[in-house]
């Protein structure tokens, strides 16, 4: 519900304030307010903010090679791939419902499970992080240590975000 909130108050052009009622602008300032690489994270899938993609992808790819103790250029290369997953996480072929609907009969997705959910194999991984598939194996759990990275900065962003407007 806020991020939708959000990605329209980032285009909204009122931006008064108003001490009785949430405005747009309370929650701007929200997100301001909040941690830098998920309010950029927020911005970039929900506003489609191409600058804040970029600012995200340094800030995640940095943090990353911090934590990581890897390379820079490694950890955009992962970095790059978290994102990916991040903005592309429904299913293709049920829209993120879970049901297909095939014959007049509606079904759990086959695809996903009925999670909705866009599943990625480690070919696609690989190929996102711009890395050899063969070797993908090496590079899965640095991958699961930036993707966890990422996603605490997203929930600590809209925890944040949700406390700052209660």
């Amino acid at each position: 519900m806020i991020r939708e909130k959000i990605a329209s108050d980032v285009h909204s052009s009122n931006l008064a304030w108003n001490e009785r009622e949430e405005k747009a602008i309370d929650r701007i300032t929200a997100l301001g307010m909040s941690d830098a690489l998920g309010s950029a994270l927020l911005r970039f899938k929900f506003a489609n903010d191409r600058s804040a993609g970029k600012r995200a992808l340094h800030l995640l790819a940095n943090k990353a090679a911090q934590r990581l103790r890897v390379e820079l250029s490694y950890a955009q290369k992962l970095a790059t791939a978290c994102i990916k997953e991040y903005l592309i996480d429904t299913c293709g072929t049920c829209n993120g419902t879970g049901y297909t609907i095939e014959s007049g009969h509606s079904s759990k997705c086959s695809k996903c499970g009925g999670t909705g959910a866009k599943r990625y194999s480690d070919s696609e991984r690989a190929l996102a992080a711009g890395l050899p598939v063969e070797s993908w194996s090496k590079h899965q759990k640095k991958f699961d240590g930036v993707m966890t990275c990422m996603m605490g900065s997203v929930a600590d962003t809209n925890a944040r975000a949700r406390g700052l407007l209660a």
